[in-house]
């Protein structure tokens, strides 16, 4: 390890930069990497690496064109060898992730882990991520139903249950049982086809789901489509490779005991959004709007 860099709490940042370009970087992020060497970026954001140059001296784009058809463990551990690397040669160094750096973000585990074996310090600095766009985007408030999250492929090679009552939440579902990076709009039918029916299992055909596209930059318009879900896998096939789908509950998990509902004073308040009248929160039907 490069003994100079001993002053520094750290010999890597790991650090998100959140979804929509430069303009949800933290202040703490950006003083971090303007005290490391060398900032390893993976964030197609437009402008993202062009600003990271006039805060750092050296910056390396780890997404490259070359990754298509490749393995995805193949391209973590390739990045997660330049971060290690470069901070044993210059450190500190900073791996920067678009999003949070812990959200389905694998080469943070691995960099974590080399880090331990050969005694780099590691710090971990949050992002706004897409869960936290997602949830602004459709304007939900998990505290009323909950929220499970689970990502595509896991949730079908565990089998994991659904609760139909709790928002869902699942990522990477247009690359569902995919193992190597490839271009939007390859897709296989096969596998949608057995993610649709899994959540058949649990849903009524025609409940709609939604697939949200937040956006990347502020001049950009999140895009969201609705989605019946015994369409999902023909919708899926032609779409982009990014994007998080949402379900929401199918009803509403209704108050059990009441005698502890009463004892908080919040009886009303956990029943409020079954009560007739009030009006509906959360993702909204445009066809449904009034004229």
């Amino acid at each position: 390890m490069n003994t100079s860099t001993k002053h520094h709490a750290f010999d890597i940042a790991i650090v998100g930069l959140g979804v929509s370009g430069i303009h949800q970087m933290t202040r703490e992020v950006e003083e971090t990497i303007k005290r490391c060497r060398h900032v390893f970026v993976t964030d197609t954001a437009e402008g993202v690496c062009d600003y990271l140059r006039t805060i750092c001296p050296k910056v390396t784009e780890l997404t490259v064109r070359g990754d298509l058809g490749a393995h995805r463990m193949v391209i973590y551990r390739r990045m997660a060898s330049e971060v290690i690397s470069g901070a044993l040669d210059e450190g500190p160094v900073c791996f920067a992730t678009y999003g949070h750096p812990t959200m389905y973000c694998y080469p943070t585990e691995l960099i974590q882990r080399a880090a331990q074996i050969l005694d780099l310090r590691t710090m971990i600095l949050p992002g706004v991520s897409s869960l936290d766009t997602l949830l602004s985007d459709l304007g939900i408030d998990p505290g009323g139903d909950g929220l499970q999250i689970y990502e595509a492929s896991d949730m079908l090679i565990r089998q994991r249950p659904l609760q139909t009552d709790v928002g869902t939440v699942i990522y990477q579902v247009p690359i569902v049982l995919e193992s190597s990076n490839r271009l939007p709009g390859k897709q296989s039918i096969d596998n949608l086809r057995r993610f649709q029916a899994y959540l058949l299992k649990y849903y009524p055909p025609k409940h709609t789901a939604l697939f949200v596209l937040s956006k990347t930059h502020p001049l950009l318009e999140t895009v969201t489509q609705r989605i019946p879900l015994d369409r999902l896998a023909d919708v899926m096939s032609t779409n982009t490779n990014l994007g998080t789908l949402y379900i929401p509950p199918v009803q509403h998990r209704a108050v059990v005991e009441h005698e502890l509902a009463e004892r908080m004073g919040a009886h009303d308040a956990l029943d409020s959004p079954r009560r007739p009248g009030r009006p509906a929160i959360g993702p909204k039907d445009p066809k449904a709007r009034k004229a």
